[in-house]
């Protein structure tokens, strides 16, 4: 078994059959993930290892070398940044015939880089609890140098069908009538403005991106540094599954303007939630639950058999969604001073954090204290002149 590590772009073209052969998913797409590397500011190179065994490719780990910030936190609270040299295994980023003896060896050949200096920490974002690579880390990697409390979350998704209205038909009549009376009241207030736009087929995505921009600054997200953004990165990698015919955008307009968005892609029959918003001026009316029912009908309609709601838990997927799994983000840090300051510092931050989301769970405040934190953050409009 030998581990060959792909550093550059012209290289990964060694991989590039097996890769597309064995890529189910957006970020681990072939194309996406190179355009993704040449984007980023933050990328040093590509940082890909494959699994060779008796010179046939078994495995890609693929991931990207960056100069980045190690950011720990306690909720949406974060007052450090530090800067580390990282290796980022992207979401889904293991692919291709994977078995305990590859992920054996994939760890023995990180913790090695790790101690080579090549980086400071490797990161695994959302590997699932049945995952191989998972136990790998917890077997084989050494216990003082990975992340004691991993940062768990849970990962939604929702069967689709091909019936008309299929979502207001699996809710109770109670929830029923609240989205009728909100959809009412949005066109009371709005009378003959409104319009709902399901968007397939694009002709100018750089145009549309500016146009979601109005209101995507106006979001929570914004604030937290995430959601969408009118930059290259989001226009570039748009405009990639669009030529594709697999980038999907269902908006909600108001007297010609965009007051609510919901992006995403559908590949290989699944629909992956990437960017959703609204208009803050528009929280009383729902429309988030909304926009989001009729781009589940818009995506029935097509066929797709499944929407993926993206990382994190929230209560509207725990209200629409049929099936989740846990979900954790590893660290494996170097055994250098840095790697162990790191180490030390998300390990006591990680311990707060756990201690206070206990703390709130229990009091029963956990919904209303992300709601109020929420709308703390909001920006708002400014005034008119």
């Amino acid at each position: 078994m030998i581990a060959r590590t792909i550093k550059s772009l012209q290289e990964l073209e060694s991989v590039r059959a097996y890769w597309e052969e064995w890529q189910n998913h957006p970020n681990n797409d072939f194309e996406h993930f190179k355009l993704v590397c040449h984007l980023r500011a933050e990328v040093i190179c590509p940082r890909v290892t494959a699994m060779e065994c008796d010179g046939q490719l078994r495995a890609l780990l693929i991931g990207r070398l960056e100069h980045t910030r190690f950011v720990p936190s306690i909720g949406y609270f974060k007052p450090l940044r530090i800067p580390a040299t990282i290796l980022t295994v992207i979401y889904q980023g293991l692919i291709g015939q994977v078995d305990e003896k590859i992920v054996q060896e994939l760890v023995r050949h990180l913790s090695s880089s790790l101690a080579s200096g090549e980086a400071d920490a490797v990161v695994f974002h959302g590997l699932p609890d049945d995952s191989l690579l998972r136990e790998g880390l917890i077997v084989y990697g050494s216990k003082w140098l990975r992340e004691k409390r991993p940062q768990r979350s849970v990962h939604w998704e929702m069967v689709l069908s091909k019936e008309g209205n299929f979502l207001q038909q699996k809710m109770v009549s109670k929830h029923r009538s609240s989205i009728r009376k909100k959809q009412n009241e949005l066109d009371s207030a709005f009378p003959g403005k409104t319009s709902w736009c399901w968007i397939s087929r694009f002709t100018d995505v750089q145009g549309l991106c500016a146009r979601i921009e109005n209101v995507a600054a106006r979001t929570y997200q914004r604030s937290l540094g995430a959601g969408f953004k009118d930059d290259e990165d989001h226009r570039r990698r748009f405009i990639l599954f669009a030529q594709r015919d697999q980038l999907r955008i269902q908006l909600l307009e108001i007297d010609g303007k965009i007051r609510a968005f919901w992006i995403g892609t559908v590949y290989q029959g699944v629909f992956h939630s990437f960017e959703t918003g609204y208009d803050p001026d528009l929280r009383r009316y729902e429309p988030g639950t909304l926009i989001f029912i009729r781009m589940a009908d818009g995506l029935a309609r097509e066929g797709v058999r499944k929407l993926d709601f993206g990382l994190g838990d929230a209560s509207y997927k725990q209200r629409f969604g049929d099936k989740c799994w846990g979900e954790a983000t590893f660290r494996l840090f170097a055994p250098t001073t840095k790697g162990i300051a790191l180490r030390t510092s998300m390990g006591l931050f990680s311990t707060a954090d756990s201690f206070g989301r206990r703390l709130v769970q229990k009091a029963g405040i956990l919904d209303r204290l992300k709601t109020g934190w929420r709308h703390h953050l909001t920006p708002t409009r400014p005034p008119a002149k």
